[in-house]
C-alpha cells in the first residue's frame, strides 16, 4: 500500500505492522505536497490516512483464515481538533475480542459492523484529529464459517 499513488503523493506510509495485522501504524509526513495555505496538512490528506486501514486489517485477518469477505468502510466521523503542522502518527489496533465478535456476527447474521476510534497525533504528542470508523464486513460464503 505504500506505493499506492494517492497515499504516496500525500506522503502517507505504513511504518509498522504486526504479521497478524492486529496492529498497524501509519505516518503522514509533513511536506509541501500535502500542506495547505495555512501551512497545515490538508484535512483530506489526514482523512486519506485514516480511511482504508481498518478495512485492510480485517480483510487480511480473514483472508489468512481462508474466509472470503467483502470489507469496506461504511462511514467515518472525523473531528479536526488542531492544525497539523508536523508529521502525524496514527495507530490502528484490533483485539482478539473484535475478531471473535466479527466471526460470531458473521455466523449468525452474515454481516458485521463495528466502530473503531483512532487519533492522528503530532510530534508534540498532541491529538490533531479524532476519528470514528465504521467497518462493514459481509460474508460472501456463509457456509465457510463452520471451521470456527
Amino acid at each position: 500500500m505504500n506505493f499506492f499513488p494517492p497515499l504516496l503523493v500525500n506522503r502517507i506510509k505504513i511504518v509498522e505492522n504486526d504479521s497478524d495485522f492486529m496492529n498497524l501504524k501509519v505516518e503522514v509526513k509533513y511536506s509541501w505536497l500535502n500542506k495547505n495555505l495555512q501551512k497545515a496538512i490538508f484535512g483530506g490528506t489526514i482523512f486519506s490516512a485514516i480511511d482504508p486501514y481498518y478495512a485492510v486489517m480485517y480483510w487480511q485477518i480473514f483472508s489468512t483464515k481462508g474466509i472470503p469477505m467483502e470489507v469496506w468502510i461504511k462511514k467515518v466521523e472525523i473531528r479536526y481538533r488542531k492544525a497539523a503542522t508536523s508529521n502525524l502518527e496514527i495507530a490502528f489496533s484490533l483485539t482478539e475480542n473484535d475478531i471473535k465478535n466479527a466471526i460470531a456476527s458473521l455466523k449468525s447474521d452474515g454481516k458485521y459492523e463495528a466502530w473503531h476510534d483512532v487519533n492522528a497525533i503530532d510530534e508534540n504528542q498532541e491529538v490533531c484529529t479524532e476519528a470514528r470508523v465504521l467497518v462493514h464486513i459481509k460474508n460472501t460464503k456463509k457456509h465457510d464459517l463452520y471451521i470456527f
